[in-house]
């Protein structure tokens, strides 16, 4: 079996990279994928890369966002051999004025002009435009997509301010590149990035409590979709992802409870949420990472359990006061009502009084809170100081 898969594979090549079946390509792509010895294959094959840059983005379901989306490491954009030809195609001054997207918009304009050569004709542009480090054997289709990649972004690099560029975060790549302007609203799900346009109600809360209202762009942060991938995919396997109602914990919105017992009945769930929280946060292997490193853990670990801690204090305050009618009378208290997460405009000056009294009192930030039970100065002044705290 695995010699036919071989002979498959090798066939599958031969016809892509000779033009005759360009269709073979999702078949060489993904063959790769199958078996180590394919694999190792590929990997021998030093056309290889340079026929997945061009053909893939054939095969994409959308434009790219990354800048290395679809470009195997071995093309090489920055350091590769460019020809003359090519460069003079590209005037330091036009390239200057490119936006992010122009970047990437030009590899697609490119293949689409390359594709309405004729045979002749690629091959008199190929004449004066492959690059001479490129592999025997790769299409002059291939060779000329990658001269002219590598001009743009070697035009970028000298073009564009040291600031528009970035080391992919993943920890196995490293990869230097041009990254995308702008901002995406920070994760609403306590546990991986998300757009704006998927945000949960409580979205604005939970960056209430962190103080985070926004994280850099994925395609700020990593070189390609793949990186970003595997290095939330690891956060996410390591640390629990918290939404909907596992991360906004209350009684049955549709049972009638009074104010107090609803508070109190919130403030039991949170605990149930924290304590699972921590068991997890305790099994985890940070020695294991490989993609997203030790120090994105621990930041989001901290991130998490601050956030975590400070919704905990804010119902622990409010069911001080929710026990006496005369001390809430008039006041809007945390958890009262339902899907009160969802409205944290009401309760923004109680939550900068409480981290006031957790940054001033809690003397380990990692400590994941509870347990009302066990003796703490925090919980002692957040109860003493419940009243400021809403009022």
């Amino acid at each position: 079996m695995e010699d036919a898969l071989s002979r498959l594979f090798e066939h599958a090549v031969l016809q892509v990279v000779s033009g005759e079946r360009p269709d073979f390509f999702p078949l060489v792509h993904v063959f790769t994928c199958v078996h180590k010895a394919l694999a190792a294959a590929a990997r021998a094959d030093a056309r290889l890369p340079f026929v997945i840059a061009y053909h893939a983005m054939a095969h994409r379901r959308r434009p790219a966002s990354f800048f290395f989306e679809g470009i195997p490491r071995a093309v090489r954009l920055f350091d590769g051999a460019v020809p003359p030809e090519t460069a003079a195609q590209l005037p330091l001054q036009r390239v200057a004025k490119l936006t992010y997207s122009d970047a990437l918009a030009d590899r697609a304009s490119t293949r689409a002009l390359v594709m309405k050569k004729s045979e002749r004709g690629l091959r008199a542009l190929a004449a004066t435009n492959t690059p001479d480090d490129v592999p025997a054997g790769v299409p002059p289709c291939a060779a000329v997509f990658t001269a002219r990649m590598r001009a743009v972004a070697q035009a970028l690099q000298t073009t564009k301010n040291v600031a528009c560029f970035a080391e992919c975060e993943h920890r196995g790549c490293r990869q230097r590149f041009f990254r995308a302007p702008g901002v995406v609203a920070a994760s609403t799900d306590l546990g991986g990035t998300r757009r704006s346009a998927d945000a949960e109600p409580s979205h604005e809360y939970w960056s209430l409590l962190s103080g985070k209202r926004s994280e850099a762009a994925p395609e700020r942060r990593f070189c390609s979709p793949e990186c970003c991938r595997q290095f939330h995919a690891e956060l996410d396997g390591a640390l629990p992802r918290l939404r909907g109602k596992r991360l906004d914990v209350e009684p049955d919105p549709g049972a009638t409870l009074s104010p107090h017992s609803r508070v109190v009945a919130g403030l039991r769930a949170a605990a149930r949420r924290n304590e699972e929280f921590a068991r997890q946060l305790r099994g985890v292997n940070a020695r294991r990472f490989r993609a997203c490193g030790k120090t994105a853990f621990r930041e989001r670990a901290e991130t998490l359990t601050r956030q975590l801690n400070l919704d905990f204090l804010l119902l622990y305050a409010s069911s001080v006061l929710a026990e006496s009618k005369s001390l809430s009378a008039g006041l809007v208290l945390a958890g009262t009502q339902v899907r009160w997460r969802n409205r944290p405009q009401f309760v923004a000056a109680a939550v900068k009084r409480v981290k006031a009294i957790f940054d001033k009192y809690q003397r380990d930030p990692s400590v994941v809170l509870y347990n009302l039970l066990l003796s703490s100065q925090l919980l002692q002044k957040v109860k003493e100081q419940s009243l400021v705290v809403f009022r």
